[in-house]
């Protein structure tokens, strides 16, 4: 018996051994490699590393090519670094591996929508309500009989109320900021109201036209009011009813005067210019673009176009009752008609249908484009607001897409994300209402929304060919005036590259003003630059900054032939665009080349020439007036992290109005013991 347990015993343990060694041998270590490689890959993206993120995650998929994950991580990548026909095969990859991932196969749908001609070839939009509200429940007391709605540049709105009087400043999601009462004098049936921007100082003002007391009002962005123009009588200057308001680009106002069937014209100090008539009978909304003049004229039932002198030029008649009128961009214009919402192409003359709200509406007044692509509008005799959305919209959704997340303080975790349209363009003014975060299954308690008034970041890139030696001193004072017009919490974000034939940084960021001048004009001129290797250059520099990112080039204007023999203009365009880069270019001839212009279109730049009257300070007003393209979302993870070594997915919601779009990402925290 005792050699029997003794043989039991044995064999037991025997078994034991054998189990644990097989038990070793089937560990896979090429997996093991490949997950490793997989997390640094991960790292280096949320680092903005996306060079050594390539390299790790292409790594990776070279010990275990079937996994899906990594593929889509290489992807985004790719994506960031300005590489998107290589980004969109990958994703593909990816998604026969996984033809489940609906939010991949989306995000390839709208990345090759945004790439082709999609946009240029697609019909006229057609707009639905997506959402509605009774003006009289905005506020206490109520506005009522709402005349006008103006959009903010921050995704809010202005809505003026006729009726009680007052002026309602919203923002994105309909909800009152505040309410502006004009003081102790208060405003006299209010009718219109609109923000603009002194081009002289940069300051921004609230004109507002009296319909009730005959004037034009000056105040200042909380309604205060600092100064009256004009009286009542048919004079010059005098008003019988004024309605609505136009700025141009030259800055000057127009005027519309319901009572003497005319257009003013003011000058932004409230001088009266002059006044136009021609054929007008009941004018009552009107626009401006550079040098013309649109008015709506309800008696007549036509539109009228005038230069800015007030000549006539052209009458577009056919309409019911046209009132307020609106540029969706220089070349289309918007018009209530009766319950009709239109849009004219200025250029061809055709008319198009965007929203026939007959028995929906009652009188359609006024409309205004938000800055994220929406309609608003007034309804005068319901006493409401209709904000109307694309059709296509209402289905595609918006597109969410996690751009990184910081977690070195984890379990704090900092999530930078954006929200677009389905043509790429941001939207604005977003709160933390409008956000979902959901982490591993569980959603996250109320995170913070931060960084509504980031710094700015820029790189100087200049030219260093041998056309710019000649301008060294006018380059000198551009890097000096940069400096001065820069706010001070900002000057340790502006560094300094050549553009030679090896580009390099010259002036780091946090330098002082006389290096970086010394660093523009370093004597290393040549007749071979690059301009895409600099520009490439810049960009990883601004990509982990939180920030307002930019890239101002300094040089001649003209481009060499192969200005783009290593990466194409698109490439260049792309990364810049990606990774929410404003591209601006400061030139030394007048007129520049086209590219310089193109790079600035897409990503939200500008093009100035240094000899213009006011030089280069319209830069830092419209980088400063630039909206931030990224949200960063704040929370505490609750995940187990696994000492760093587990992936944790999330997941970013955000809606508006009745559009929403998720995105899905993931991280390591830092390796502890």
């Amino acid at each position: 018996m005792i050699r029997l347990r003794l043989g039991g015993a044995l064999a037991l343990l025997l078994l034991l051994l054998g189990a644990r060694a097989a038990s070793a041998q089937s560990v896979d270590m090429e997996q093991a490699r490949a997950d490793d490689d997989f997390r640094w890959g991960v790292r280096a993206f949320h680092d903005a590393n996306f060079g050594d993120a390539i390299l790790s995650l292409e790594k990776s998929l070279s010990r275990k090519p079937a996994a899906a994950l990594p593929r889509v991580w290489l992807g985004d990548a790719l994506y960031k670094h300005g590489f998107e026909e290589e980004a969109l095969a990958e994703w593909r990859q990816a998604l026969l591996r996984d033809p489940g991932d609906s939010l991949l196969r989306s995000r390839i749908q709208l990345t090759e929508l945004r790439r082709g001609v999609a946009r240029e070839l697609a019909r006229p939009p057609r707009y639905v309500v997506a959402a509605e509200f009774p003006s009289g429940k905005l506020s206490s007391p109520p506005l009522r009989r709402p005349s006008a709605v103006h959009a903010r540049s921050d995704g809010g709105f202005y809505v003026v109320a006729f009726g009680s009087g007052q002026i309602g400043e919203l923002d994105v999601n309909n909800h009152v900021r505040r309410i502006l009462n004009g003081g102790l004098k208060g405003y006299n049936r209010p009718f219109d109201c609109l923000e603009v921007a002194d081009p002289r100082t940069g300051d921004r003002f609230l004109w507002i036209t009296e319909y009730g007391g005959n004037r034009l009002l000056k105040a200042n962005l909380r309604g205060e009011r600092l100064a009256e123009f004009g009286t009542a009588g048919r004079g010059p200057g005098a008003f019988l009813g004024p309605q609505y308001l136009a700025a141009d680009p030259g800055g000057y106002l127009y005027v519309t005067d319901w009572g003497n069937s005319r257009v003013a014209k003011y000058d932004l100090d409230g001088n009266f210019i002059l006044s136009f008539k021609g054929a007008l009978a009941g004018p009552t909304g009107i626009a401006a673009r550079d040098g013309e003049v649109f008015v709506a004229d309800r008696a007549r039932g036509a539109v009228l176009r005038f230069d800015s002198s007030g000549n006539f030029l052209r009458e577009y008649g056919g309409l019911a009752g046209p009132e307020g009128i609106v540029f969706r961009d220089p070349g289309t214009l918007l018009v209530a008609d009766g319950n009709r919402l239109l849009a004219f192409d200025v250029e061809s003359e055709n008319w198009e249908t965007l929203a026939d709200l007959s028995g929906d509406a009652g009188r359609i007044t006024h409309l205004s484009v938000s800055a994220n692509g929406d309609l608003y509008a007034v309804d005068f005799d319901r006493s409401r607001v209709l904000v109307l959305s694309e059709m296509a919209d209402m289905y595609t959704g918006l597109v969410v897409q996690v751009e990184r997340v910081l977690s070195d303080s984890f379990p704090e975790v900092f999530v930078d994300l954006t929200v677009r349209d389905r043509w790429g363009h941001s939207l604005v003014g977003l709160t933390r209402d409008n956000f979902r975060v959901t982490e591993r299954f569980a959603e996250v308690n109320e995170p913070d929304l931060m960084g509504a008034n980031p710094p700015m970041a820029m790189v100087l890139v200049v030219e260093k060919s041998l056309a710019m030696k000649d301008n060294a001193r006018g380059l000198a004072s551009a890097v000096e005036r940069l400096f001065a017009l820069v706010p001070a919490r900002d000057l340790g974000q502006l560094a300094v590259l050549s553009a030679g034939e090896k580009p390099a940084l010259e002036g780091a960021f946090g330098g002082p003003r006389l290096a970086a001048v010394r660093a523009a004009t370093l004597e290393s001129w040549s007749p071979r630059w690059r301009f895409d290797r600099a520009v490439r250059q810049a960009v990883p520099l601004l990509a982990g900054r939180h920030a307002r990112r930019a890239v101002v080039f300094l040089g001649s204007g003209r481009l060499e032939s192969d200005a783009f023999g290593e990466f194409s203009l698109s490439q260049v365009a792309r990364y810049l665009a990606n990774n929410g880069v404003a591209f601006y270019a400061v030139h030394f001839s007048p007129e520049p080349s086209p590219e310089l212009d193109f790079l600035a279109a897409e990503t939200g730049g500008g093009s100035l020439f240094y000899f213009a009257p006011r030089g280069i300070e319209p830069l830092a007003e419209a980088e400063a007036r630039r909206i931030y393209p990224l949200y960063t979302l704040r929370y505490k993870s609750r995940a187990d992290a696994d000492f760093g070594r587990r992936y944790l997915d999330l997941q970013v919601e955000a809606t508006l109005a009745r559009r929403s779009g998720r995105a899905q990402s993931g991280y390591f925290a830092p390796l502890s013991d």
